[in-house]
């Protein structure tokens, strides 16, 4: 516990330290700003050293010299003579220096600092708790938090833990006085109060132990909503003078779970947040401004966000103390990720944990801990993780806690678990999200709710162009992380990667067209979400770019991406959701599931929608929805009452809807909307295709393995038809080559080479500039109209040196900035191919099962073979 006192005499001594970084040469250099913190790569330590005087009052005090956080290792010294050592770059530590430091004149203060790095230095990553920070960017190390002198001349406070009980008002509480030495005097009095925010004494007792209780009559709850402090002070006052004093804010407030539900102040809850690695381009530790803190917060609730989870990353006090301001809720997860199980680890980790909750225990907004993330059992086993779980139990009240965030059963880590709730990662293609979901449900478990602590990445594209400094390129963005290297991630190399494709588009256009792109992603995975009933609440990743990704719902300049209202549309305490109805098939004599395309149709056919409410509190009142036509005019609305009293933090259908969809005589992208009373609203795209014309004459289907399922019958080839083929054979190849039409669709691997990519994550789908879609409503990306499309492979033509490429689809991938293809027309020889790898039949996680059900699948077919009939 730290010496507290507001009575005393504090000299800071943030900057001017004279800095030495030594590499392991011996060379010595004098660093910038980023090297302070950062060290060039190869440096393993720094010396800073200062000299300060002193005033001359101070003599015969107390003196302390405190730092706020130091990594890793430092070795501390006095006018020469050793004061103390401390392991750990989270907490602040402080050393009695009166001994050796003189008031009235110069004294020299030596810091050595040893700061972690890969294996064979002092500190290795793997060895210590250093969080996530390095593998996004470069380990800190160094002074990253203030240092200060302090001058003590009475006895001073050590504060303990506070405990709030939001429904009765009890404060429990603990402190210890240091009298350093003295005895105390009868007459000494331990005042402790308790007032609100306006300064009101509400509580007090005069306190006869280090420990003690208060009761404050009608406790106002702390919330997002309402984030009211109280302020516990403590004074030990002699004779009646004030001798020290104390202050520590809390709140009363309890996050728990019942059942699956989550309950904040016993209200139902639902914890949407964003993921924090505690990236900072200008200052690579994770600090940050008063202004800076507060613009975040706020542009991240403008979101619909109400939790930021501090991923493996312990951040100054400021953030917390800001954060209990604003009433932005945290999830603090302590910095244990990717460790290797040692002696050393052992005997660090429980200190280090101790010293942290020691320090952030009493911020209301923290309701959420973690003791670490993904952890397999080579990384923390159960004596560990039982002996972490019992400091942060016994450290804390009225929070959520979780051993293992993603869970050991995904990691390879103990099949039981210390957990309040169930925590799972998914970070998955679209199509593949529900059945996760169902798998990893388990009905027969004793219920507790499921959060999501980190999931539902979507990278999309930087302008480096916007990055630049007065034309210079910024350092970080040649960072690749611990353990990373251009095979995992390129955004070093884009400007030269991006510039060998010579692509039709400009930095700008990719950057518009990835967000949309991610825009959607969002929107769909969160909207499967919160129509989960036992979904108590998610972490989406992440809040801001680094420099090994650029899945933030912010961009390097710290800029939000997307439009905060749409944004909230699908993110917010209440949100209007879209279901389809539900089919079973005949197959083989037995029952199957049969997926429907919740947004593709084919007109003249029914749509069978279910509107859903997922709320935490609803009145009551009128759903209107309209389908409206891509001209913008109303082609049918309608009205539904919403009664009050749905069941509170559930996901309730207020509205079925079997809508006759009018005939097109082309494709089509509608959209339909809905709102109740103005208040929540939501929208969803649609897209409606001409009825299906029968196979005419002029194509022969060349399907050996009977994947087409008869869509057209196979036929020996004859000349001026267009072969359909499901393999790429020699005799294919020799068919084209020799100047024949052919439309291969080729679904995963095969002979035609393709490499295993997935469709939605990591990447950006570009529709080229090409006829086929003259005639396929799109926005200029891919939407939902290709989820039932979506392929699990993208085709590589560059192993065909001598076809002559036109692309049609491509994917271009977000981290490599590589080119695939996943639809292609290729002159070969004297004939003509268009390859593609999408998934026409469907078949991968929750799509369709057949290409009959799959409109968007059938209509592109039919236009493929229309444009290649064509083609000579």
């Amino acid at each position: 516990m730290m010496l507290e006192n507001i009575l005393s005499q504090r000299l800071p001594l943030d900057g001017l330290w004279h800095l030495e970084i030594g590499d392991q040469s011996g060379a010595i250099t004098v660093p910038g700003v980023w090297e302070t913190q950062g060290y060039p790569p190869d440096a393993v330590t720094a010396l800073y050293t200062r000299s300060v005087e002193l005033p001359s009052n101070w003599a015969g005090a107390r003196v302390f010299l405190r730092f706020e956080a130091v990594s890793y290792r430092a070795e501390v010294s006095v006018n020469g003579q050793i004061v103390g050592t401390h392991d750990g770059m989270w907490t602040p530590f402080e050393f009695d220096v009166t001994n050796v430091i003189h008031a009235g004149t110069a004294n020299t203060i030596t810091l050595t600092v040893t700061k972690p790095g890969g294996d064979g230095s002092p500190f290795p990553y793997r060895d210590v708790l250093v969080g996530f920070v390095p593998y996004v960017a470069r380990t800190f190390g160094g002074l990253w938090q203030p240092v200060t002198l302090i001058a003590q001349r009475t006895p001073a406070f050590r504060m303990g833990h506070i405990q709030a009980d939001w429904r009765t008002g009890e404060v429990r509480a603990s402190a210890a006085l240091d009298y350093f030495g003295e005895q105390p005097a009868k007459t000494d009095r331990l005042q402790v109060d308790v007032l609100d925010a306006n300064g009101v004494t509400v509580a007090t007792i005069e306190a006869s132990s280090d420990e003690f209780t208060l009761n404050v009559q009608q406790p106002a709850p702390w919330s997002p909503e309402t984030p009211t402090l109280y302020d516990l002070r403590l004074r030990l006052i002699r004779d009646g003078a004030l001798l020290a004093e104390t202050r520590r804010t809390f709140g009363f407030r309890s996050l728990r779970a019942q059942s699956e539900a989550l309950l904040l102040n016993d209200q139902p809850y639902g914890v949407r947040g964003i993921l924090s690695w505690g990236w900072n381009p200008q200052t690579l530790a994770p600090v940050a401004t008063d202004d800076e803190i507060r613009d975040e917060f706020r542009r991240v609730r403008a979101l619909g966000f109400n939790l930021v989870k501090l991923c493996l990353f312990v951040p100054p006090e400021r953030l917390f103390e800001i954060a209990d301001e604003e009433g932005m809720l945290l999830w603090l997860e302590l910095p244990m990720w990717w460790q290797r199980i040692n002696d050393y680890l052992r005997g660090q980790a429980p200190r280090e944990y101790r010293d942290i909750l020691r320090r952030v225990q009493h911020h209301p907004s923290i309701v959420i801990y973690s003791l670490g993330c993904e952890l397999g059992i080579d990384m923390a086993d159960a004596a560990l993780l039982s002996e972490l779980n019992a400091i942060v139990r016994g450290g804390t009240t009225g929070v959520l806690a979780c051993d293992n965030s993603g869970s050991g059963e995904a990691y390879a880590g103990l099949d039981f678990d210390f957990a309040d709730f169930s925590d799972y990662h998914f970070y998955a293609d679209l199509h593949y999200f529900a059945p996760l979901l169902q798998h990893f449900y388990r009905q027969w478990q004793q219920p507790r709710p499921w959060i999501f602590g980190e999931y539902c990445d979507s990278d999309d594209y930087r302008d480096p162009a916007d990055l630049n400094e007065g034309g210079e390129r910024p350092a970080w963005r040649d960072l690749l992380g611990v353990e990373g290297n251009t095979g995992r991630w390129a955004y070093s190399e884009q400007e030269t990667r991006m510039a060998a494709h010579a692509l039709p588009f400009s930095d700008a256009q990719l950057v518009s067209l990835s967000r949309q792109e991610s825009f959607l992603k969002r929107k769909f995975i969160l909207e499967r979400t919160r129509a989960t009933p036992y979904v108590g609440g998610y972490v989406l990743t992440g809040l801001r770019d680094t420099p090994i990704s650029t899945s933030g719902v912010f961009d390097d300049l710290g800029r939000s991406k997307f439009d905060p209202d749409a944004f909230r549309r699908f993110n917010d305490e209440s949100v209007l959701l879209l279901e389809g109805r539900r089919a079973r098939q005949w197959v083989n004599g037995g029952d199957r599931p049969a997926p429907v395309d919740l947004f593709n149709y084919v007109g003249g056919t029914t749509a069978s929608f279910r509107l859903l409410l997922a709320h935490t509190s609803f009145p009551g009142g009128e759903l209107h929805w309209r389908l409206v036509r891509p001209d913008e005019t109303i082609a049918l609305m309608g009205t539904a009452v919403v009664p009050a009293g749905l069941p509170p933090g559930q996901v309730s259908e207020i509205a079925a809807l079997d809508i006759a969809l009018p005939h097109v005589e082309a494709a089509q992208m509608w959209q339909l909307e809905a709102d109740l009373d103005g208040q929540i609203a939501n929208t969803w795209r649609l897209w409606l295709y001409p009825t299906p014309q029968a196979w005419g004459a002029g194509i022969t289907a060349y399907d050996p393995v009977g994947a087409f399922g008869g869509i057209c019958p196979p036929a020996a080839f004859q000349p001026d038809e267009v072969i359909l083929a499901s393999v790429w054979t020699p005799q294919v190849e020799a068919w084209v080559r020799g100047g024949g039409r052919a439309i291969l669709l080729q679904t995963g691997a095969g002979a035609f080479p393709t490499q295993p990519v997935p469709f939605w994550r990591e990447s950006i789908k570009l529709i080229e500039d090409h006829p086929l879609w003259q005639n396929f409503p799109h926005q200029g990306y891919v939407d939902l109209q290709f989820y039932h499309l979506a392929a699990d492979h993208a085709l590589d033509v560059t192993r065909i040196p001598d076809a002559r490429r036109r692309p049609m689809l491509t994917r271009l991938d977000a981290r490599l900035f590589t080119l695939l293809d996943y639809l292609v027309e290729l002159e070969m020889g004297s004939g003509r191919l268009i390859a593609s790898s999408l998934r026409f039949w469907g078949g991968a996680g929750d799509q369709v099962t057949d290409i009959q059900h799959s409109p968007t699948a059938l209509f592109l077919l039919h236009q493929l073979v229309e444009y290649l009939s064509t083609r000579q």
